[in-house]
């Protein structure tokens, strides 16, 4: 393992940074570790002295709190810059919740997959707090919803990263705990195997010492997802709407009445939607990106109507909205998958 190092990215640490540097150090006297200190202020010198004097650790100060990405790049624009030796970055967590075995079984898998980013996955039962096992299982979900990409644990700090990878890490936006998720989605888009390796599940004091907000963490972590949900409920209501007045003034209810107000009520809401994904959600104007819209608009609209007259014919319960309602739901996630990877992709 001459060719790794350990990167631990803190802010305002306590004993269980020494104790975890300390267990390390009896397994391995040789292995560099780098500790970022993000911000922590002049009252937590006194651990990183000790870090550095007796472990003989490396330590890199932010003058201020910049997030956990920010801190994962600062480490690897070192490696990049002064660590010509280092192959492979392994990131731990500063609370130790991390085992010295697990993470050299994450960087010998490394070493046996070297074009891949080893991820240390975690189990969650009943031991594992409420918000850490709500926050990994809906992160999880999101992504596989949105991207199609099947992780168990995104949200694992136990992560080794090969050298070929790190420059372009470095271009990746995100500064706090969301840039840890846009990581896994870039990598899937650039093609990177992700491969995972099981861990203990390790939670100290039900993960009080976690630096992790929830609310603005959290927004930024699902950031595309709720801007897409948002723009999706105001054209949602605008297409409900306009295709209960088409509707009504229709009067009978039949396959021909029903695709004529899908029609009117999404090429309404279409305009609306187009306009708010391009600028606001996904932000890019790729080219064709309107044709391709209304294109899937087409295909959405033909879906909705033929599900809705089916269900209809199976179900008649006499209100075709509600029909509608539910079957939109369903192709809200298909919509979302085609517009991020296809019609507005990066």
């Amino acid at each position: 393992m001459e060719n790794s190092l350990i990167m631990i990215p803190s802010l305002e640490p306590d004993h269980k940074l020494l104790a975890l540097v300390e267990k390390i150090r009896l397994h391995n006297q040789h292995l560099p570790i780098l500790v970022v200190d993000d911000g922590s202020g002049s009252a937590y010198q006194s651990v990183f002295s000790a870090l550095e004097q007796q472990f003989g650790c490396q330590v890199l100060t932010h003058p201020k709190n910049l997030g956990k990405g920010a801190a994962i790049k600062t480490a690897l624009t070192e490696v990049l810059i002064n660590q010509p030796a280092v192959e492979f970055m392994v990131t731990i967590d500063s609370d130790g919740q991390h085992e010295y075995t697990d993470m050299m079984a994450c960087l010998t898998k490394a070493q046996a997959h070297p074009d891949s980013i080893i991820l240390g996955t975690r189990s969650f039962g009943k031991e594992v707090p409420l918000r850490s096992k709500f926050g990994n299982i809906l992160t999880r979900n999101i992504l596989r919803l949105a991207t199609g990409l099947a992780i168990e644990d995104s949200q694992t700090g136990l992560r080794v990263f090969p050298r070929k990878f790190m420059r372009d890490l470095l271009t990746i936006s995100g500064e706090r705990f969301e840039y840890e998720t846009r990581m896994l989605i870039e990598a899937q888009k650039r093609g990177w195997p992700i491969l995972s390796q099981p861990i203990a599940t390790i939670y100290i004091e039900e993960n009080a010492s976690s630096h992790f907000r929830v609310l603005a963490d959290s927004v930024a972590i699902y950031s595309v997802f709720l801007k897409y949900l948002f723009s999706s409920v105001v054209s949602f209501f605008v297409d409900v709407i306009a295709y209960a007045l088409l509707i009504h003034f229709l009067s009978v209810i039949d396959l021909s009445s029903i695709v004529i107000a899908s029609l009117g009520a999404r090429l309404i809401s279409a305009i609306v939607n187009y306009y708010i994904n391009r600028e606001l959600v996904f932000g890019q104007r790729t080219k064709n990106s309107m044709l391709q819209y209304f294109l899937l608009v087409i295909v959405q609209i033909l879906l909705s109507s033929f599900l809705v007259y089916l269900i209809y014919l199976i179900l008649p319960i006499g209100d075709s909205v509600l029909l509608k309602i539910g079957v939109d739901c369903l192709l809200f996630f298909f919509s979302y998958h085609v517009q991020k990877n296809v019609i507005f992709k990066e």
